[in-house]
């Protein structure tokens, strides 16, 4: 096989564990991200900000306060290991739904590019899985 065929082969195909561990990168990448500038800022102030904070769908302001804690910092936890990775997605697809679209709908996209980045981040994981390095396969994952 010449230069060229290696080449355009390498721009095509994929391995399985490249891909295992780009879903790693990804999944560490925007965990930590999320717990270190939102989960666990929000849990250690818990007391501080909950009369405060947003109450989007009417439930009151503790409860929305602790849905957000546990989406963002023990979901985003679990993420990091790829521990029932699609399961933990889904929290946190809602939380960034609610948090794109109606806590910052209609202030502007530039207010909204955080929260929808993220959305696409675990939307993406939740349509792939956690991959080969992670906590589901080798719980879960064939032998």
């Amino acid at each position: 096989m010449g230069e060229l065929e290696l080449f355009k082969k390498s721009l095509v195909t994929t391995s399985s564990k490249r891909v295992s561990f780009s879903l790693l990168v990804l999944r560490i990448g925007v965990s930590i991200s999320m717990i270190y500038l939102h989960g666990y800022p929000r849990l250690i102030n818990f007391g501080k900000i909950s009369s405060e904070f947003t109450d989007p769908l009417g439930i009151g302001t503790d409860t929305s306060l602790a849905l957000v804690v546990f989406a963002e910092f023990f979901c985003s936890l679990f993420l990091v290991f790829g521990l029932l990775t699609r399961w933990i997605c889904v929290p946190l697809i809602i939380t960034m739904i609610i948090a794109t679209w109606v806590v910052n709908g209609g202030k502007g996209f530039i207010f909204q590019e955080k929260s929808f980045i993220y959305l696409i981040c675990y939307s993406s994981l939740l349509i792939s899985g956690s991959g080969y390095f992670s906590l589901d396969f080798k719980l879960f994952g064939k032998k």
